[in-house]
């Protein structure tokens, strides 16, 4: 039996889509972790909706600046307010290379879609190429830190997000 659109009675209309992710979940994960590196660098204090508003609009927004924005505010509230010294680094620049590697991946794409689990392994691949470097710097950091400020990791943070920036643009003028 078929219908007058010529497809099988029985037949989905929707295509299967297993196998495949919502981009909106992807991005709701990136507005999690933004949220929650946030939320610990800005313990307590009112200034925390500044980066809030900031992280939701990045990861709704795909535009370069916000994101670049939102990697800033985390880089320096940290810098700011946290101690030198901190023994939750290494998590908290595992989870800002987390929402690089998110960003990276929602800044090209549409609002709304589908993403393969292929594709997520493979951005899980580049997230582990990344902190195969990252964490060593930040035990290095680490160390380095205990005899003063929050310099090392503040230059570090900045020079990766200004080498990130140049890389984009030059990407994008070829």
């Amino acid at each position: 039996m078929m219908r007058r659109s010529g497809q099988p009675v029985g037949v989905r209309a929707v295509p299967d889509r297993r196998g495949l992710v919502p981009l909106w979940t992807i991005r709701c994960a990136a507005a999690l972790t933004a949220v929650l590196l946030g939320g610990v660098v800005w313990d307590g204090s009112a200034w925390i909706a500044l980066p809030l508003v900031v992280v939701a609009a990045a990861a709704i927004l795909p535009w370069t600046g916000l994101v670049a924005l939102s990697l800033l505010l985390l880089v320096v509230s940290y810098a700011v307010n946290m101690p030198p010294g901190w023994p939750w680094l290494l998590v908290f620049v595992a989870g800002l290379h987390a929402l690089f590697v998110l960003y990276l991946l929602l800044l090209p794409l549409p609002l709304h879609g589908w993403i393969s689990l292929l594709a997520l392994r493979e951005l899980a691949l580049s997230y582990l190429r990344i902190q195969a470097l990252a964490q060593p710097i930040a035990v290095l950091a680490l160390l380095l830190d205990d005899a003063g400020s929050n310099l090392v990791v503040v230059i570090m943070g900045v020079a990766a997000l200004s080498g990130w920036s140049l890389w984009l643009v030059v990407r994008r003028t070829r």
